[in-house]
């Protein structure tokens, strides 16, 4: 099958990013009683997806595929949390997060025509466990990212 989009992963500076994107995860983070998500961040990285096709027509019928033709991945990994936020000049900035010892991660469906990892638990204000899938880049940062977002979940789950 061919891949859905082309996605290149970088690791950032959290005060580097958007200021859309950090004003709605620091509005994200005040909501949940975060803490200084941004200022704690271990890890961030960005990741651009350019969707390689149009949605098909049902999916533009129902309006269930992909509004923006390019969006923008971030993700910060905190001592106890994950943050991801996705950024789309359609879709607008959405954030979710979730405690690294609630999530498990995994390749999911997607993972078979895309990259990526599927994070699966209860993100904060849910009451079900659901799955969303984080895109990565397959370059050196997104491995990169992959690698230390395992390391943190074992790391806590361990303590």
């Amino acid at each position: 099958m061919d891949r859905l989009y082309e996605r290149s992963s970088r690791r950032c500076e959290a005060g580097s990013l958007d200021p859309a994107v950090r004003d709605a995860i620091a509005a994200h983070a005040e909501a949940h009683q975060l803490g200084d998500v941004l200022g704690a961040a271990r890890w961030c990285c960005a990741t651009r997806s350019v969707r390689l096709k149009r949605p098909g027509l049902l999916m533009r019928l129902t309006k269930s595929g992909d509004p923006d033709k390019e969006h923008t991945t971030v993700a910060l990994i905190l001592p106890r949390y994950l943050v991801v936020a996705v950024a789309g000049e359609q879709r607008g900035v959405h954030v979710r997060s979730i405690r690294l010892e609630d999530v498990s991660v995994g390749r999911g469906l997607a993972s078979a025509i895309d990259t990526g990892v599927s994070a699966t638990g209860l993100w904060t204000g849910t009451t079900e466990p659901a799955s969303f899938y984080i895109g990565l880049g397959d370059d050196a940062d997104g491995r990169a990212f992959l690698d230390t977002l395992r390391g943190a979940i074992t790391e806590v789950k361990s303590t």
